[in-house]
């Protein structure tokens, strides 16, 4: 990406040569997937934090055979994720609890879109209270992270459903 500073008609002033403020890094070698060098640090086991919580994307079973070129399988992992959190939506809404996420709360704040109007939720600081008190923590055992099975369920443990 280039810039050169212009007249109000959009013609480059004289004198002014076309500077580069921004130019795209290079691929990730081995790279599969297209992901940037930040993609593939942040979704990396080496940069997850001791006692990864097992809701953690890294430990998705669909992200695990995507990466290992499995797509049969990676597609039946994501369709059975997808059905347990139907499943869960359905038992939570039958039994008339709200969801409640862990890390934000709700607000009474309401963003319209054009297709629905969306609930809006701040960070509420708890997971940074969360970190902190584990990375301070004596009792962290070494544990091997890919180890910890994957389970987002907050409302009941339907990891095994």
């Amino acid at each position: 990406m280039s810039y050169q500073p212009c007249d109000s008609e959009g013609e480059p002033l004289p004198g002014t040569e076309l500077k580069e403020a921004w130019r795209v890094a290079d691929v990730p070698e081995n790279d599969k997937f297209q992901y940037t060098h930040f993609a593939h640090k942040i979704n990396s086991f080496d940069t997850a934090p001791k006692k990864l919580l097992a809701s953690d994307s890294r430990l998705r079973p669909d992200r695990y055979a995507l990466e290992q070129g499995d797509l049969s399988k990676a597609g039946f992992e994501k369709s059975s994720l997808e059905e347990r959190q139907r499943a869960e939506k359905k038992n939570r809404v039958a039994k008339g609890q709200e969801f409640t996420p862990r890390w934000f709360d709700k607000t009474d704040e309401i963003c319209p879109t054009t297709w629905d109007d969306l609930e809006v939720y701040h960070y509420n600081g708890k997971y940074t209270e969360h970190r902190a008190a584990v990375d301070n923590s004596d009792s962290v055992e070494a544990i091997d992270i890919k180890s910890i099975e994957f389970n987002p369920w907050q409302y009941e443990n339907l990891a095994a459903a």
